[in-house]
């Protein structure tokens, strides 16, 4: 088959600039490949929760007492709107897991008498159930079991409400309420530390104390049924018993982080790629201006011989297609495999029985059709004015460039300047739209990587703050119950403690201008040392009165400030409440908190002088033995590290920012790559006559690159400050789109983020001017002074 001619220019055509299809189509395809990984993810994590919830019968609400009768849960089930109920027992302790310094949380679940009307059920990945005829089996979390090292049949010891309960391990188990597990200290796992075992019923109720009665509600909806109805009836059910408000499955702390991280999936699809595909328009419009403008002769020939405006001009717009599609193309392959390693680091945070990597058909069509869209309209205007050509016009030599002086000449400031220097300033004075593009153009990579590579720094700034000036202490424990303060004398004689100031934690729902929020109160001493809010400016808040200092996102939230007053609603012992005057805000980067002084908020709950834990300083040396000596403290339930809390939240960010990191710089690197690459090869067609020129008037290869280079040079070292200026700005969109209630960043660019961000792009740079430069030493003088330019 003969190929029509037009179909033989195009072929020629995309031969001869195939290395700058080439690049322009990888910008396309590193935003196609964005938005295929983010919706590709995110389908099979929601494809992995939806089937795995409705296979475990994952509860609609959630609520808990202190101790109420078996035989409630009948009256609960009675509720309009609950299809199936679920009461269980559960407790937890500490115990000492060989291999690990500091004792891990024990927490114990009862088994459902009936397990196939059980709700929350349990999916047995290893071994089997406990036989429910012995007092010494359970089955743990898997997530626990591979991050602690303890195997299938291991035998573990924990001190649960002051009994030791010594157990075997007979098989592991993923549950729907833990496919996430943050540890208590931040939202960061602490799998090695987090035991969770399910027991038969009558054990946990024995150990928990709870014989005959429960302690946590499940509930499934019926369809239709008002979730808000069925919480106010069952919180009215359990007041008694010493509930805490319901809730739904929305703020159930695993399900919430997996909804939060599928929305951010979308706003990366969102926010990325519109970056590379206005780039790509530009580019296009570069390159194939430059072929319409040195084509006139051609296009003005074809005309000639009779084909139409829309023909002579399609080569260029079938070209500019052409990179739409192999830029979508490569997308797709590109995103296939970033949504495979995404899911792949999902996997080890999120346990689904089944997380397997898919491929958004939908998000990739979309995503190919705004690509070729955005190629299309980069070569409109250059198509237009090819159609617009009469034979006559493109047949004349185009009118010469306007030579005349310009202010550079006229101040007399290129007078001081060699020949090849004025030359680069001459052509960036005559042709300043241009040089501004390429200019935006560069800048664009730099705005990329600066606004991704600041999220290191973002997060030693909220370690620094969260951990060593607002926090001070590097050991804390947590009372099984509330105790007298005069507990904490108890604690400070502890080994290796040398510091310990008690305090009162206690759930709360917080309320102003009709706005409601589930907060934790921290009850700290008026001049507590080892923990205290901090004002914006970094010194420690004293507290008035009954006053509250609430987070500066809390505030917000409830559109709160200093001299305002807010409804505080205890949801736990007596259930206080009060209308509380907020005295400041304080500066912090997680969680929805709330502070007060501990005896003010003990004498709101009528509890007298106590405390729910302490903060401790403990010599290093000495920590082998306190660990051991909490493991025996029946009421001590809970202990935590600052130490572990910061080592744990490294390494998660470390391995969840790794590969996103490395996908972004590998993107801006692309963009500073095909910018430089096409501008310089554009630049070296335009003025390849005029180097050989150059040639045979005596100056040498490293000056005619100069020449060529130096200008690309410029505007890349003039793209600095743009792009420094672009990142930070890109840094404060990301911080407002990506925060949420667990962790919010701080939008500051830290010196070595900019270092790291310029390197990477001044190593892109440098590379596609090599490229081009080898290009100049291997320069046809004979066939260069032939041609028209």
């Amino acid at each position: 088959m003969r190929l029509a001619p037009l179909d033989r220019k195009l072929l020629r055509d995309l031969g001869r600039t195939r290395w700058q299809v080439a690049a322009i189509a990888m910008l396309i395809a590193c935003g196609v490949s964005v938005t295929v990984m983010a919706y590709s993810a995110q389908a099979a994590l929601k494809a992995a929760q939806q089937h795995y919830y409705a296979e475990t019968r994952f509860a609609d609400v959630f609520a808990a007492c202190k101790r109420a009768p078996l035989v409630l849960a009948q009256d609960l089930a009675r509720i309009p709107g609950v299809a199936a109920i679920d009461v269980r027992a559960q407790y937890s302790g500490l115990m000492q897991v060989p291999g690990l310094a500091r004792p891990a949380t024990a927490r114990l679940i009862s088994l459902p008498e009936d397990p196939a009307g059980g709700l929350n059920r349990i999916v047995l990945q290893q071994g089997r159930l406990p036989d429910p005829g012995r007092t010494d089996e359970a089955v743990a979390l898997k997530t626990f079991l591979d991050a602690a090292h303890v195997h299938v049949g291991d035998r573990l010891t924990a001190v649960v409400a002051g009994r030791a309960i010594s157990f075997r391990v007979t098989g592991s188990v993923l549950a729907p309420e833990y496919v996430y597990v943050p540890s208590p200290e931040s939202t960061m796992p602490d799998d090695a530390h987090q035991g969770v075992f399910w027991m038969p019923r009558r054990i946990v109720e024995h150990v928990a104390g709870l014989g005959g009665a429960f302690d946590a509600v499940a509930v499934r909806l019926a369809p239709g049924a008002s979730a808000r109805a069925v919480m106010e009836a069952i919180d009215g059910a359990l007041a008694p018993y010493g509930g805490v408000p319901a809730y739904v499955r929305a703020d159930q702390p695993s399900n919430a982080f997996i909804e939060a991280e599928l929305k951010e999936l979308s706003k990366s699809a969102a926010i990325i790629p519109p970056v590379f595909l206005v780039v790509a328009a530009g580019l296009v419009n570069l390159v194939v201006g430059r072929m319409v403008e040195a084509e006139r002769e051609q296009i003005g020939l074809l005309k000639a011989f009779g084909y139409g405006d829309l023909a002579a001009a399609s080569p260029y717009l079938r070209l500019a297609l052409v990179i739409g599609v192999l830029g979508a193309l490569g997308g797709a392959v590109l995103g296939l495999w970033f949504g495979a390693s995404i899911t792949g680091m999902y996997a080890r945070y999120m346990r689904f029985p089944e997380l397997a990597a898919q491929f958004s058909w939908p998000a990739f069509t979309a995503a190919a059709g705004a690509s070729i869209a955005a190629a299309v309209l980069g070569s409109a205007l250059s198509v237009r004015r090819a159609m617009r050509l009469s034979p006559a016009v493109a047949m004349q030599p185009p009118r010469p460039a306007d030579y005349r002086r310009g202010p550079l000449e006229i101040i007399g400031l290129l007078r001081r300047m060699d020949q090849p220097t004025r030359m680069i300033l001459r052509s960036l004075e005559r042709f300043p739209l241009r040089a501004g593009l390429t200019t935006l153009g560069l800048a664009a990579s730099l705005t990329l990587l600066v606004g991704t590579q600041f999220m290191f720094h973002a997060l030693d700034e909220v370690l620094d703050h969260a951990y060593f000036r607002a926090q001070r202490w590097n050991e804390a424990v947590g009372f099984a119950e509330v105790r007298d303060v005069r507990a904490i004398t108890a604690v400070r004689r502890l080994p290796g403690v040398y510091a310990a100031e008690p305090v009162r934690l206690a759930a709360a729902q917080i309320s102003a201008n009709g706005r409601r929020q589930k907060v934790l109160v921290h009850g700290l001493e008026p001049a507590a040392l080892l923990s205290h809010p901090l004002a914006p400016g970094g010194g420690p808040i004293a507290f008035q009165g009954r006053g509250l200092v609430l987070s500066q996102a809390l505030a917000r939230k409830l559109g709160v400030g200093p001299g305002g007053s807010v409804d505080l609603e205890i949801t736990e012992a007596r259930r206080a409440r009060a209308i509380l005057p907020v005295t400041a805000t304080a500066e912090d980067y997680s969680g929805l908190a709330v502070y007060m002084q501990r005896i003010a908020l003990t004498r709101l709950l009528a509890e007298g002088d106590v405390a729910s834990g302490a903060q401790l300083l403990v010599r290093p040396a000495a920590l082998p033995a306190f660990y051991a000596a909490i493991e025996r403290a029946p009421e001590i339930a809970a202990a935590s590290s600052r130490d572990d809390t910061v080592a744990g939240w490294r390494q998660a960010m470390t391995e969840a920012f790794r590969i996103s990191i490395i996908f972004y710089v590998g993107f801006a690197g692309a963009i500073a790559f095909g910018v430089a690459y096409n501008t310089g090869r554009i630049a070296m067609a335009e003025r390849s006559r005029d180097l050989a020129t150059l040639h045979v008037l005596g100056f040498d290869h490293a000056d005619c690159t100069y020449i060529l280079l130096g200008e690309l040079l410029a505007l890349a070292v003039a793209a600095i400050p743009v792009g420094m200026a672009g990142g930070a700005l890109f840094a404060k969109g990301l911080v407002l789109a990506y925060s949420r209630d667990e962790l919010r960043l701080p939008a500051t660019v830290g010196p070595e983020s900019y270092g790291v961000s310029i390197a990477a792009y001044l190593i892109a740079v440098l590379v596609a001017c090599a490229i081009v430069a080898r290009r100049i030493w291997a320069l046809d003088l004979v066939a260069a002074l032939k041609t028209r330019e």
